[in-house]
């Protein structure tokens, strides 16, 4: 890296060839992969691009120059920036590869200059150094190097909040706590809702990356959560992320996450047995889901996995807002044309294969090892836990059934 007062120069060699490369440069999804939280990319001269971080920090301007697969070229204004400077992007085949070179210039003498340059200094070399893993195992070191809290999370909104008698309508629910993780250790339990962390509010996952920034496996941090109407504070040791292994091939992934597929549906099918239509559309609660309603949720995350992966084959995966949440609506569709429990149970095993099917033929995903090992973490990392946790909620359900 040559660094002067008016421009800084980064240089990376990336074991793929320019064509695979250009993508991250000229896609809102290929900037997500390696550099920032959130993006917007119009891939034109003339076109407008946002980058985001959930620290706050931001990016913008507009793209001058975007040739494929040799270069793009912006106009770049961070967040407190004293005047815009110029982003060029070169990519250079080289022995099967391609060397990259970030040339960022514009920058002018004083402090407000040096601050800004020192603020994009780190941006490009934490982000080079992520590019290059990417493209060699897959790793998105953002997330291997984040500490974890340990739990699994649910649906919150002001609804959930009045049921459950928690004070706020903003917040992270717990589903569960993972075994032998932080948050387990320190007592936390389902339907306690996060929202407080390191003296910081948390109102949704954003907040909740924001505070882990920085942090490392082993740091103790003060958690305040809500269950029911009492505040409780308590102190959590962060957790290593547990990484799984993944496969970094569409096919063996899919062989993978069939076997996973089987289990479940072999504990679904055993755990029906017995249980009669009148007991599966019993509802615990007005705002408790029948065990129906839970095989609809699972045939909608099915098709929302098929979405996602039709999305990353396009390099087009959109991003979600903080305040997802199941729609009841699109459940109670699903039982309108599936009413029975053998057509839920049926549908959703041809949902998981038609997902293990579409990943198996997702050979464009080859060329995008970061996008391949995300989407292996997300498929693979607990096989079976989210189904299994819901199985849990079922046989409270059916249970709550037989007893009125």
């Amino acid at each position: 890296m040559t660094d002067t007062k008016l421009e800084l120069t980064f240089t990376q060699v990336i074991n793929a060839p320019p064509e695979d490369v250009f993508y991250v440069f000229a896609t809102a999804q290929g900037w997500r992969n390696w550099l920032c939280d959130s993006a917007r990319f119009e891939v034109r001269p003339g076109g407008c691009y946002q980058l985001a971080w959930n620290s706050g920090w931001y990016a913008a301007g507009t793209v001058r120059k975007c040739t494929r697969p040799e270069r793009v070229a912006l106009t770049w204004f961070g967040m407190g920036d004293p005047g815009p400077t110029d982003v060029t992007i070169e990519l250079n085949g080289k022995d099967g590869g391609t060397v990259v070179e970030l040339r960022h210039s514009g920058f002018n003498k004083g402090d407000d200059w040096q601050k800004s340059q020192e603020e994009v200094r780190e941006v490009w070399q934490t982000g080079f150094e992520n590019l290059a893993s990417i493209f060699s195992s897959g790793r998105d070191l953002r997330i291997t190097r984040r500490p974890m809290l340990g739990i699994g999370l649910n649906d919150f909104d002001e609804k959930i909040a009045k049921e459950l008698g928690v004070p706020v309508a903003k917040g992270m629910r717990i589903n569960q706590t993972l075994e032998g993780m932080g948050a387990e250790r320190a007592g936390l339990q389902p339907n306690d809702v996060i929202v407080e962390m390191d003296d910081k509010a948390i109102r949704g996952f954003a907040d909740l990356t924001a505070v882990l920034e920085g942090k490392q496996a082993g740091d103790v941090v003060t958690v305040v959560v809500y269950r029911g109407a009492e505040r409780v504070a308590v102190e959590m040791e962060l957790s290593p992320p547990p990484i799984a292994e993944v496969p970094l091939d569409p096919a063996a992934m899919a062989e993978r996450l069939r076997a996973t597929d089987a289990e479940i549906m072999e504990e679904l099918l055993a755990f029906f047995k017995g249980v009669s239509e009148a007991e599966a559309d019993f509802y615990p609660s007005p705002e408790e889901w029948s065990a129906k309603e839970t095989l609809a949720h699972l045939i909608v995350g099915e098709m929302g996995f098929q979405d996602w992966i039709t999305s990353l084959i396009n390099d087009n995966e959109p991003e979600y807002g903080e305040n997802w949440t199941n729609v009841r609506a699109r459940l109670k569709a699903v039982l309108i044309v599936t009413p029975t429990i053998p057509e839920l149970l049926n549908r959703l095993e041809t949902s998981k294969e038609e997902t293990a099917s579409l990943l198996e033929l997702a050979e464009a995903l080859k060329a995008r090892k970061g996008v391949l090992w995300r989407l292996g973490q997300a498929l693979l990392q607990f096989p079976g836990l989210h189904e299994r946790s819901h199985i849990d909620q079922m046989r409270a359900a059916i249970e709550a059934a037989r007893e009125v």
